[in-house]
């Protein structure tokens, strides 16, 4: 079985990622804060849903980017062709 090598620079990419829509949905939070005028007590008391929330943002981005990948490889396929 072939082992699979996963770079340092690519787990410290994801995690900056995973980090950024954790950072997003905070975001998302503080604005919902202001908007509906409710208690800042929201803040850690629904981390919880905050933390899902970054996590289908983080979905959301992969998918994303796989999208990218297939459509780029097809066009460097294309041109080799």
């Amino acid at each position: 079985m072939k082992d699979i090598i996963i770079t340092g620079k690519r787990i410290k990419t994801e995690l900056f990622m995973l980090l950024y829509c954790y950072l997003a949905a905070n975001l998302v939070n503080i604005f919902s804060i202001l908007y509906y005028q409710t208690s800042w007590m929201e803040v850690l008391t629904w981390q919880r849903f905050v933390l899902f929330i970054g996590f289908l943002f983080y979905l959301v981005t992969v998918v994303v980017r796989f999208v990218i990948y297939l459509v780029r490889g097809k066009k460097d396929q294309q041109q080799v062709a």
